[in-house]
């Protein structure tokens, strides 16, 4: 139990020192990610105000005229803007620009047409060549006007810092910081700051060296912070544990109500045991004692046999039980052919079948099969699946039985017509005692013990068992690893 508990320390500490590392990481990542982010913010507010201060300028009949006429061959407004006031040396041509949408009403352009210009020409060529940092001379008076903006352009850093305190939160990361330019010292005051963000560009219009950093005090606190999570999750660790012992107190329970559930099948199969054994002494006093006529004598000789089969029935749900319940099931294993067993097999169900009216249609293989297994539970094997087929088919639906091999592995699969089995339930139909729910029926006799012996059986064969059920139709595939190097044994004696 020591050992136990220092391991378990020893696995927290390694833990939590790699939380460390993952903490540093990711404070360094988002505190440079944010200040990217608000960064973004700030030079998108500052470019607005320009566009807002470029609007202002175009309104300004003393500075710009603007004018309109519609293009005759293409029908649409064609604005052209001009300086107001040119200079006598230039001899600069006025700036077309044409909008299909803008519909010119009267010979002079009125102020709400000089108002859809000034916002979609702002909106649009002026606003792309701002952020790109360019000074387009759309006009001489309105480039010098861009142009001298640009060179104005500071950063607010109050309001930039708003902009990274909130980003900053929005990360979990309230801690203090100080902003400055990259070119800066290392700012000093009370506390050291240990951390600083890499130079980000803060120009709006490509402006050379305008650079910022963000300074941050020791940020172990917001380490700390971080980490909280981490250890709740060594408490968590711990709770595992705990919870790992209700389970397993949880699974002895289990195994307790399994023993019940099996007690239980014991005293039912006891008294359907009594049933067929009282019919058939019942059956054999009449034949003895009285003289009976040939059609009185066949009845009850047909009441005897009837009672028999049933009695093997039960008698073979218990044996498959009691194997099914081995970890390692006595198998008289040897060489033999899969294909000769299928046949005794189709052989012996036959009667069932055509008493059921439900066709067998059998791809038999086209070559040996040969494994290494036990003839006689196999042959319980297929005859679980067959009963299956006919309990759980439509009566008279068709059921097909395919062999072969396939990739190293003899493939059986048995197919029949029928309610398919739900999509919740398939993973668990070869529980033992597990019965497919079927609401109000109780038409359908079985105990949830044949494809548990099935599965148990080939389980221990060295193979596997699937089901799958879609469109009408449920296929069972038994696979069982080939044995290719061996002598078979001849047909006869697989039932030895």
């Amino acid at each position: 139990m020591a050992g136990c508990t220092l391991a378990l320390l020893g696995l927290q500490a390694h833990w939590n020192y790699h939380a460390y590392q993952q903490a540093l990481r990711s404070f360094r990542r988002d505190a440079n990610e944010a200040l990217a982010d608000a960064t973004k913010q700030e030079i998108r507010l500052r470019q607005e105000a320009l566009l807002r201060q470029c609007r202002a300028w175009l309104a300004d009949t003393n500075r710009f005229v603007i004018r309109a006429r519609v293009d005759q061959e293409e029908g649409y407004t064609i604005f052209s803007l001009a300086d107001k006031h040119p200079s006598p040396s230039e001899k600069r041509l006025p700036y077309d620009i044409g909008f299909r949408d803008f519909q010119l009403k009267t010979k002079r352009l009125d102020a709400a047409g000089r108002a859809f210009f000034i916002e979609r020409f702002t909106s649009g060529s002026v606003a792309d060549n701002v952020r790109e940092g360019l000074a387009y001379f759309y006009t001489r008076q309105l480039g010098e006007l861009l142009y001298a903006a640009f060179q104005a352009d500071t950063v607010h850093t109050r309001r930039l810092g708003q902009l990274y305190a909130r980003a900053l939160r929005q990360r979990d990361i309230p801690t203090p910081f100080w902003l400055a330019l990259a070119q800066q010292p290392q700012p000093v005051g009370d506390e050291a700051l240990a951390f600083a963000t890499k130079p980000l560009s803060a120009s709006a219009f490509n402006r050379q060296g305008v650079t910022l950093r963000a300074w941050f005090p020791d940020p172990q606190r917001v380490y700390l912070r971080r980490m909280q999570g981490v250890l709740l999750g060594s408490v968590g660790l711990i709770g595992i544990v705990v919870f790992c012992f209700a389970y397993t107190v949880q699974s002895l329970l289990s195994q307790e109500r399994l023993a019940a559930l099996k007690d239980d099948f014991v005293s039912n199969m006891t008294h359907e045991l009594k049933t067929p054994v009282a019919t058939i002494g019942v059956a054999a006093e009449a034949l003895e004692q009285f003289v009976l006529g040939p059609e009185a004598s066949a009845e009850y000789l047909g009441i005897i046999r009837q009672q028999a089969s049933r009695l093997g029935i039960l008698i073979d749900q218990i044996l498959q039980s009691a194997i099914a319940e081995q970890k390692s099931p006595p198998l008289g294993r040897r060489p033999l052919d899969l294909g000769p067993l299928l046949a005794q097999t189709v052989a012996q169900v036959q009667p069932r079948l055509t008493q059921a009216g439900s066709p067998l249609v059998y791809d038999a293989p086209g070559s040996p099969l040969p494994v290494v297994g036990d003839a006689t539970h196999l042959t319980n094997v297929l005859m679980t699946l067959f009963d299956n087929a006919l309990k759980h088919g439509h009566p008279g639906g068709e059921i097909k039985l395919w062999s072969g091999g396939r990739g190293g592995s003899a493939v059986v699969q048995l197919t029949n017509e029928g309610p398919i089995i739900p999509a919740q339930y398939l993973g668990r139909v070869f529980e033992k005692f597990f019965r497919v729910p079927t609401g109000n029926r109780h038409d359908v006799p079985g105990y949830g013990l044949g494809l548990h012996y099935a599965y148990t059986v080939v389980q221990h064969h060295g193979g596997t068992i699937a089901v799958r059920s879609q469109h009408q139709c449920t296929t069972f595939t038994i696979t069982i690893p080939l044995a290719p190097h061996v002598a078979l044994a001849p047909v006869a004696a697989l039932g030895g």
